[in-house]
């Protein structure tokens, strides 16, 4: 069963790239274990944590960029980047999409956005929990805001360039603000359903109906606290889901190496999953949905030609 997982956090987690072309006994992700699992497609993530701002959040972003960019091509007998639609194909090597986690290092600028997509990137989380320039997210609590002017703007120049648009951890009001601009589908990155676990980085079934009516998709994630119990529990947010928006429009987003103790516990065991859905009942078609063909569906509508 062919995997494209929507989140990981291994290129800045890891201190030695190199590493992860072999199976390593620590971390949950490896370029070994995710092909032992069917993987084929991965983002990667390329965080910048809330204590980095301006000039240094620029900095430390293109510094983990640039050993994701180096990587990549030291290991392109095993990966390619992903830059296009066409880069979707499965020719035996892993396609990485490279993913900015919070926009703090565009500091506000759209042609600071322009420069990250010349250097690779395909995917934007608008925020990580706190604010930024562009938005707030979930963490800012109560106070939280919309969309700012600059946030409007580079949701329109992602559009207009191919960058696919990440609603993980922002805030509800951030979240409808976009939800009212944006022209192209979004996606959640690696969220659950707020109905099953009420976490406040998971999504409310009305913010869930938004972005499938779009043509997006929602990624479950692994992430316990997001799920509220084990893999069981895990399967609960599958159903709901399906319930709720299809089996078109749900995907998977691990966070592995961004978390402790998902309840898939390493990139090797997607296969563990997609025999317990099959248990519950889940078909074919669906677990191939929900494993790889939507989001490839979601991506050749979203990057460029």
């Amino acid at each position: 069963m062919a995997v494209f997982d929507a989140h990981n956090d291994s290129l800045t987690e890891r201190e030695d790239l190199k590493a992860l072309g072999n199976r390593l006994n620590d971390g949950h992700w490896d370029l070994v274990r995710f092909a032992e699992g069917g993987g084929r497609w991965q983002i990667a993530a390329i965080f910048t944590p809330p204590k980095f701002s301006g000039v240094e959040a620029l900095a430390h972003a293109l510094h983990h960029l640039e050993r994701a960019l180096e990587w990549i091509n030291q290991s392109r007998n095993k990966v390619r980047l992903v830059l296009r639609q066409s880069d979707l194909r499965n020719d035996g090597r892993i396609g990485i999409l490279l993913s900015l986690e919070g926009a703090s290092p565009l500091m506000g600028r759209v042609e600071f956005l322009r420069l990250f997509f010349r250097l690779g990137i395909r995917c934007l989380t608008l925020t990580w929990n706190h604010r930024n320039e562009l938005a707030d997210g979930v963490g800012v609590g109560e106070e939280a805001g919309g969309l700012t002017e600059a946030g409007k703007a580079v949701v329109a120049e992602c559009e207009r360039l191919g960058i696919a648009v990440d609603v993980s951890h922002l805030s509800e009001r951030s979240f409808w603000s976009l939800m009212e601009i944006a022209r192209k589908p979004v996606f959640a990155s690696h969220s659950n359903f707020r109905a099953i676990c009420d976490h406040p980085r998971n999504l409310t079934d009305k913010q869930a109906k938004a972005i499938t009516e779009k043509g997006g998709v929602v990624c479950l994630t692994f992430v316990p606290s997001f799920v509220g119990g084990d893999l069981t529990k895990f399967l609960s947010h599958h159903e709901h889901g399906v319930k709720l928006v299809g089996a078109k429009a749900l995907g998977l987003g691990s966070d592995f190496d961004g978390c402790k103790d998902p309840v898939v516990p390493d990139a090797s065991l997607f296969p563990q999953l997609a025999n317990a859905l099959n248990e519950r009942g889940v078909s074919a078609t669906d677990i191939r949905r929900l494993f790889h063909t939507n989001l490839l569906r979601y991506f050749r509508l979203v990057l460029p030609p």
